[in-house]
């Protein structure tokens, strides 16, 4: 997802120069060989360490983070350190222990919103969530919600049919990051409180747009329902009483994370394992493919979007915003699945806005707060047309 930034980047007249980061340093180089552009360098990058990162992120006007969501505070903490403005493409869910039933005090997002008031003081400009879903998912939220004079609810709905040739299981994105969040209990919002469903809670059918057609969806611990009730309804003054995130998941994903869960393979912490001390889930992150090697060999199409209902001069209208890929096509054209293209475009996006003074906000803040006017057509530009719906009620 990261590469699919950088290359967007590097073809952009806004930037002169785009520096690939990484630990892994030959992966940066594979990135840079398959560019081929003169302004694109690699340097080595390790996530974990503030002071260094700091260092490197000396004079660089924005730093794009496209790593596992749990760098994200070390790698703001750097970003303060050098003065530098900061993007990423979804937030750590992990610190949430609230358990299924129970009403969630602070949402996990508030670890990074918390700091924008030092942001603000700093005149740094802090963009969070800024993916396909979150991202997309919440500035088509706005959107609707702009359309309306009145928000009563939002569902974010991400509907994909696609197999990958050879593999019975493999993720498209990060499979640390897809364990992590579908055996967690699911946020949502309703009756004036963020709560918790158990996970894989309220199945339910749902018809996305032709060709993904009808998917099984479930509720999903997700970024936007962390945010979007909050910053639609109390900040921007629309109101909203429900809000949830539920994603297409086929019975054979459903069936293999959830016996990871039973046999405590989904965890994080390093355990003993004939002296060597290794975390369950790296392990089978490690057994399965790279998700990067896989866009060649994807097929299907994915559907993004959301759904956002109540009054409009005094009717009940819902709005239904999406972008819609084919993964074979998306590979054919811009050399990755739909799944990485989708998810990279955006945070380039994002930063050509920032570089062109489209989004002069200071502070920390999440996608919904982003003005949503030049985005349809800079999706457009990048093979991504936004669709809408607008009917009578959902």
């Amino acid at each position: 997802m990261g590469s699919v930034t950088a290359e967007i980047l590097a073809d952009s007249e806004e930037f002169d120069q785009v520096i690939l980061a990484d630990l892994n340093l030959e992966r940066a180089k594979r990135t840079e060989k398959k560019i081929s552009k003169d302004k694109v360098v690699v340097q080595k990058v390790d996530a974990s360490d503030v002071d260094g990162m700091a260092k490197a992120f000396k004079g660089i006007d924005i730093i794009l983070n496209g790593v596992i969501p749990r760098f994200n505070l070390k790698i703001m903490e750097a970003c303060v350190k050098a003065k530098t403005h900061y993007a990423d493409m979804a937030w750590d869910i992990a610190p949430d222990t609230t358990k299924p039933g129970q009403v969630v005090k602070e949402t996990p997002a508030w670890n990074q919103l918390r700091m924008d008031e030092e942001w603000k003081k700093a005149g740094l400009t802090g963009m969070i969530g800024l993916g396909c879903d979150p991202g997309l998912s919440n500035i088509f939220a706005r959107m609707g919600a702009d359309r309306l004079d009145r928000v009563r609810k939002i569902f974010v709905r991400d509907g994909d049919n696609g197999q990958v040739e050879g593999h019975k299981f493999a993720p498209l994105w990060s499979p640390e990051t897809l364990i992590e969040e579908v055996l967690m209990p699911a946020t949502i919002y309703s009756d004036g409180q963020y709560r918790k469903l158990p996970a894989f809670s309220g199945k339910e059918m749902f018809e996305f747009p032709e060709p993904v057609g009808t998917l099984p969806i479930y509720n999903v611990d997700h970024e936007e329902a962390e945010t979007l009730p909050t910053f639609i309804g109390q900040v921007l003054g629309k109101g909203c009483d429900y809000c949830d995130f539920k994603i297409a998941l086929d019975d054979s994903y459903v069936e293999a994370i959830q016996m990871l869960g039973m046999l405590g393979l989904d965890s994080p912490n390093k355990m003993d394992v004939k002296g060597a001390k290794v975390a369950p889930r790296d392990v089978v992150a490690a057994c399965l493919p790279d998700p990067s090697t896989l866009g060649e060999r994807a097929k299907g199409d994915c559907a993004i979007g959301t759904i956002t209902k109540w009054f409009k001069d005094g009717q009940e209208v819902s709005y239904y915003i999406w972008v819609q890929l084919n993964h074979q096509q998306t590979f054919k054209k811009y050399g990755h699945s739909a799944t990485g293209y989708s998810v990279g475009t955006p945070l380039a996006i994002a930063a050509i806005l920032f570089a062109q003074g489209k989004i002069p906000q200071k502070g920390v803040f999440p996608p919904e707060m982003l003005d949503p006017e030049p985005w349809p057509a800079m999706l457009k530009k990048y093979g991504m047309p936004v669709h809408t719906l607008e009917q009578k009620y959902y």
